[in-house]
């Protein structure tokens, strides 16, 4: 019995310790986490003030916002994909109110749907670098226009948004122009039509970009349901088609299926996402491909 009694006893003195022990390093990983995200921010806005300085005595609201996006997206062909993704927006109002820069390394070439998933995308290389100038004429009337460096060559853009509602059905068309010095121009358009529920809503876009070197254009339809599972919780269902073809004019059809999930695991500022996806893509011969998107994503700003 006093053997018994000993182990019991030694056994909840482990216990008891690894208790401590796993708290004292949870806390310590956030107390990292914040110092990180704090100096991050810091760093930003400082850049914000000093870019907006230049020319003037002192600058008062220059303002920075953006996020840092970690991912893994095993799948079948590949459970090796890592994908690491960042923006930086940097807000100038002693240039003038409107104007920001804009630093991160996502395909500018690519027009999204809306709740689209970019894992099908190829990964984009290097880092995009623009100035971007937006004018607003009323809440559902805006001009969005952007001059830089995207793929190791100059762009121009211009976007113009119009939304209206009519009852339960909110619309949305985005016409755009490219110009990339190297791939020429890249007329596009989208529109996006919502129908809101009593807890969910429905989102259905479709999109038409062609891109001059390539030999047609490219067409992309999604049709997504979105609901809030929770304060800080959001569950996306849908499917996405997308169809184009490459200079060599070889085409390329896919369906995605995916379900994401995703919740706020860390103060107002971190998120957790996780997105099972099913892919059917031509240039597999339309093998089924099973996959799953995990995603660690930081923001920071004002």
């Amino acid at each position: 019995m006093k053997l018994t009694y000993y182990f019991a006893l030694i056994f909840s003195l482990v216990s008891s310790c690894s208790f401590v022990l796993a708290n004292e390093q949870e806390s310590l990983l956030r107390s990292k986490a914040d110092v990180l995200q704090s100096r991050l921010n810091t760093m930003m806005q400082n850049s914000a003030s000093w870019l907006d300085n230049i020319g003037a005595e002192e600058s008062e609201g220059a303002s920075a916002h953006g996020y840092l996006q970690f991912s893994w997206l095993p799948r079948t062909a590949d459970l090796d994909d890592i994908d690491t993704k960042f923006k930086v927006s940097l807000n100038l109002p002693q240039w003038n109110e409107r104007l920001a820069l804009v630093i991160d390394n996502d395909d500018e070439d690519e027009l999204l749907l809306d709740y689209e998933t970019d894992y099908t995308s190829v990964p984009q290389q290097g880092v995009n670098v623009a100035f971007q100038y937006i004018k607003s004429f009323s809440d559902e009337h805006q001009i969005k226009n952007r001059i830089g460096v995207s793929r190791k060559q100059f762009y121009l853009r211009s976007e113009m948004q119009f939304e209206w509602q009519v009852n339960q059905l909110r619309w949305r068309l985005q016409p755009r122009i490219d110009y990339f010095l190297q791939d020429g121009w890249g007329p596009s358009v989208k529109g996006a039509v919502s129908y809101q529920l009593e807890s969910s809503y429905f989102s259905l876009s479709a999109s038409w970009q062609k891109i001059q070197n390539e030999a047609r254009s490219r067409r992309k339809v999604g049709f997504f349901h979105i609901k809030s599972t929770g304060r800080d919780q959001l569950l996306v269902s849908g499917v996405q088609y997308n169809k184009s073809n490459n200079k060599e004019d070889i085409a390329n059809e896919s369906y995605f299926i995916s379900t994401r999930y995703r919740n706020l695991i860390y103060k107002k500022w971190m998120y957790v996402e996780v997105e099972p996806f099913i892919e059917l893509n031509q240039l597999n011969d339309f093998r089924r491909e099973v996959g799953i998107g995990l995603s660690l994503i930081s923001y920071y700003g004002e």
